[in-house]
């Protein structure tokens, strides 16, 4: 019932912008939701659990450095996620994100150290970018497994309700030391620019939609959430490098309901980001 609600409220967001690029034209990337990015939960470039297919600069930085930091609340507990993301010769990305979570199966110590690699293709208006992420999952509790995840991710430009917009659709597949099954990892969601005119282009709305999670251990619902019921997220973003203070930086505030279909892995997240380009 999750995936089938969830799939026809982003179904209906996507067919109402498409009707709308169909009236007002699409527009170009620099028309388009910020061109300043913000960061997914694992620390990569994107929306919430997906990633897009944008680096964190372009334009002209060779090198730029973006860190992050992320609280997950959840009645269990309470996940910290400090981040580091590197955007390189405006086409390459890395990021590390170590993910720190309560204790939970009688494991004490639940940490996951996760890492991204995206490379950004010259692909003209629509962003496309093929990703590579490893995970160590428990890393200080005898290391259980490794995660590995590689997916392509293409984003693209357009309108809602003559608002600036971006759908990223993400398709990928996960692998780990614990199973050989053959689920393909899909995900849909949306960047929408609300009322740019009234806030200065500084107010984001974030939908995404996954059949995984940030992580193949996400706090809190795990691989199982994901995988059976699939995540929901929405959100704001607050783009703060509009502000005539910080328009050489990146300065994005996230507030955000994660899986918020499902109880016991309902959440809510608040993060940070700041970047600077170093060249």
């Amino acid at each position: 019932m999750k995936k089938i609600l969830a799939l026809l409220i982003l179904t209906s967001i996507a067919f109402t912008s498409a009707m709308a690029q169909a009236r007002g034209g699409t527009q170009s990337r620099g028309g388009g939701a910020s061109p300043i990015r913000g960061q997914a939960l694992n620390g990569t470039t994107g929306l919430y659990t997906l990633p897009t297919g944008y680096i964190g600069w372009e334009g002209n930085n060779d090198l730029a450095l973006d860190i992050g930091y992320r609280a997950i609340f959840n009645s269990s507990g309470t996940a910290h996620i400090p981040s580091l993301t590197l955007s390189l010769f405006k086409f390459v990305e890395a990021a590390f994100a170590y993910d720190i979570q309560p204790d939970r199966y009688n494991n004490d110590d639940n940490d996951d150290l996760l890492m991204g690699f995206k490379v950004k293709l010259p692909t003209g208006n629509t962003a496309i970018a093929l990703g590579f992420n490893i995970q160590l999952i428990n890393m200080s509790h005898n290391h259980n497994y490794n995660a590995y995840q590689p997916y392509i991710a293409i984003s693209y430009p357009g309108n809602f309700f003559s608002m600036p917009a971006e759908t990223t659709l993400v398709i990928g597949k996960t692998f780990h030391d614990n199973t050989d099954d053959t689920n393909i990892d899909f995900g849909m969601g949306f960047d929408i620019v609300l009322f740019p005119d009234v806030f200065n282009k500084l107010l984001h709305l974030i939908v995404d939609f996954a059949n995984f999670g940030y992580s193949h251990d996400a706090w809190p619902g795990g691989y199982n959430a994901a995988a059976w019921r699939g995540v929901f997220n929405v959100g704001f973003r607050f783009d703060l490098s509009q502000l005539p203070p910080f328009t050489k930086y990146k300065f994005v505030l996230d507030a955000a309901f994660n899986d918020i279909l499902d109880d016991g892995s309902r959440s809510f997240t608040f993060g940070v980001v700041f970047g600077i380009p170093l060249m």
